[in-house]
């Protein structure tokens, strides 16, 4: 009786630990492992087992955790005493307008074993998200062309997640700096940027918007250096012409008019970190977005490649690291 007694607090309960057949998974991959259940001191009855994946980011120096989806994994079994063990397979897919891991942006499993009239044991895992392997291959054709990340790129910002580079080496262009988010569709991915350009006989920044499409027969294996080519130019050629760069309808973003819906919460469909945006609410984001930072509708957006503060293209984003 008094090791049930204690059981019901924690004490010779039995114990759960989940294990993942790999340390990440790529977005819209399925995810696999196992829960490993260890006996107690007594026997206990199991309503329900768990994964629950969570999300932790950095608002303004502040950590905010989201629930991202609920696992349900198995439900109704009893555990016995020890030296009982029990290993229960499971898998989830990763869906697909998540972030990627940064360390602006974390994900982890919580494994719960909902023990009936107990305290609950859990288990809590990191989980590294990667990117689809089309965005990995832009994100190495852009360091192979001496575009690399900055040390805060891939922060979260209200309409996606943003991956900024800089220069590494002079490349002959006015620009200072690269600000990108993937937006996925079947046939190409596309890419909504802003270059801050240095211009004028004082070398002032000035922010332009465009839009870089890169068709699939690119992203293939094996065209890593045909990649990277056709990227540098087309960022040579945006930033030596920047008026001439194509009007970017980012109200077709908006509205999912390239890609599919169906991820949870606000922001674009088929955007990298579009859904976890949404998870954080659009109160708690517009905390990360000061007036200057605001993006403009297109409405509103009254002369391309203007330098006003409410046609910005920086989608905001979180101060500090985790």
């Amino acid at each position: 009786m008094f090791k049930k007694l204690m059981a019901k607090f924690g004490v010779g309960a039995a114990t759960v630990d989940l294990q993942l057949d790999a340390p990440g998974f790529r977005l819209g991959e399925k995810v696999t492992g196992v829960v490993r259940i260890e006996g107690g001191n007594v026997e206990q009855r199991i309503s329900e087992l768990s994964a629950v994946l969570l999300m932790r980011v950095n608002v303004r120096g502040q950590e905010v955790t989201r629930q991202v989806q609920v696992y349900p994994i198995s439900r109704q079994f009893t555990v016995q005493p020890k030296p009982f063990v029990q290993e229960i397979p499971f898998s989830f897919v990763m869906p697909d307008g998540l972030a990627i891991s940064t360390p602006a942006v974390q994900f982890a499993l919580q494994t719960k074993l909902d023990v009936e009239m107990a305290l609950d044991p859990t288990d809590f895992d990191r989980l590294e998200i990667l990117p689809p392997e089309r965005v990995e291959r832009v994100l190495r054709a852009f360091d192979r062309a001496n575009l690399r990340q900055k040390a805060d790129s891939g922060k979260l910002t209200p309409y996606g997640q943003e991956f900024a580079f800089f220069p590494a080496v002079d490349l002959g262009i006015p620009l200072k700096e690269l600000e990108v988010i993937f937006f996925s569709t079947p046939d190409e991915l596309r890419m909504l940027a802003e270059l801050d350009l240095a211009s004028g006989f004082l070398r002032r920044e000035k922010e332009y918007k465009a839009e870089i499409v890169v068709p699939n027969e690119l992203l293939a294996a094996g065209q890593e250096e045909e990649l990277s080519r056709y990227l540098l130019a087309k960022i040579r050629d945006y930033a030596n012409n920047p008026q001439a760069i194509p009007y970017v309808q980012l109200s077709a973003y908006q509205q999912g008019h390239y890609g599919h819906h169906g991820h949870r919460g606000s922001g674009m469909g088929g955007m990298i970190g579009g859904m976890a945006a949404g998870l954080l609410g659009g109160m708690l984001l517009g905390e990360l977005m000061s007036p200057d930072e605001e993006m403009a509708s297109d409405d509103a957006q009254e002369e391309h490649g203007s330098e006003e503060e409410e046609a910005d293209f920086d989608f905001g984003g979180f101060d500090d690291e985790l």
